[in-house]
């Protein structure tokens, strides 16, 4: 084999999108209809809101000095009920919704920030427990009650499609898809193209080395969980439109399979590497596998295990590459 074929191969975003291509292969043989455009686009539809809430734990992780965000899932609830709370039904209210869940979002992610770059709080242990706290905030609040719900507008975006007319009768995709594609492109533009994204990888690659050239590290990290805190925020908003009524127990389900989409996609924890393109072919697949395990009626035991046997394949398998590397 071609060494360049071979290293093309073994890249780990590649390996991600063929694990994703493969799985959804598996799924048309094993389920009737499962390749179908429109089922195809209800899996996108819903790797989508993982895949948002997969960049901000990206970028944390990229940063560096063991970075980690378990906080993903509070943050996340936390936006879902203030945009309820603000939209009350009323499309009026959604601008006034959105800047607030982006600000919210961006304070609660920096809270994350300062207790890893200032206080030196590992960051397992800083975001798992203010991950707790934002998710305990969320159930004081409202008492476990639903206050609010989603305006018009923000149902069409969280459930409705864009219509293009091609062939016969044409295809629909999900506007939630149109805003991850946006993102994905705007983020690897961000990421590999700006000086942003250059500190990003520099002090996550060499903390001391991008110190010494200058660059504020403790606040350019701590920044770096704000955003984090942003894309979890508006992701609850956007799954509000998807739902329709708030729900504090929607988050849960997001803060691992966050992390583990950003390892299947390349990103390692040591910082400094990794593509976000990778993270992108990483919520395919779990979102995916997820699919077809339900569409087998395989129950909520069953699915767990399945889902983690494969993980710690994929995971053992990537750990002796490294290693062989």
């Amino acid at each position: 084999m071609p060494a360049s074929l071979r290293s093309w191969l073994l890249n780990r975003v590649v390996i991600a999108y063929l694990l994703a291509a493969g799985l959804m292969v598996i799924g048309g043989l094993l389920v009737p209809n499962f390749l179908t455009f429109r089922h195809v686009m209800t899996v996108i539809q819903a790797s989508a809101f993982l895949g948002l809430i997969t960049l901000g734990q990206t970028v944390v992780i990229i940063s560096g000095k063991e970075g980690l965000d378990l906080s993903v899932g509070g943050i996340f609830v936390i936006g879902v009920i203030l945009a309820a709370a603000i939209l009350r039904g009323n499309d009026a209210n959604l601008p006034l919704a959105i800047g607030a869940v982006i600000l919210c979002g961006f304070v609660l992610g920096l809270v994350n920030g300062v207790g890893v770059s200032y206080l030196n709080i590992s960051p397992l242990i800083m975001t798992l427990a203010w991950g707790t706290a934002t998710s305990g905030i969320a159930l004081f609040s409202t008492g476990g009650n639903h206050i609010g719900k989603a305006s018009p507008l923000l149902e069409t975006i969280g459930v409705g499609s864009l219509s293009i007319k091609i062939g016969s009768p044409g295809i629909s995709i999900p506007w939630v898809v149109v805003i991850w594609i946006i993102t994905i492109v705007a983020a690897q533009f961000i990421l590999r193209r700006t000086s942003a994204g250059k500190t990003l990888y520099g002090i996550g690659a060499n903390n001391r080395a991008a110190a010494l050239s200058g660059v504020r590290t403790k606040l350019f990290r701590m920044t770096v969980y704000g955003v984090s805190g942003i894309f979890s925020a508006v992701t609850g908003m956007l799954m509000l439109g998807y739902v329709g009524e708030p729900n504090i127990n929607l988050g849960s389900v997001y803060i691992l399979p966050s992390v583990v989409a950003a390892v299947i996609g390349g990103i390692s924890f040591a910082g400094g590497t990794g593509s976000y393109l990778g993270s992108v072919a990483g919520a395919i697949f779990l979102t995916t596998l997820d699919s077809i395990l339900a569409t087998l009626q395989l129950g909520e035991g069953g699915r767990q295990v399945t889902i983690g046997l494969v993980l710690l394949i994929l995971l053992f398998s990537y750990s002796r590459k490294k290693q062989e590397e």
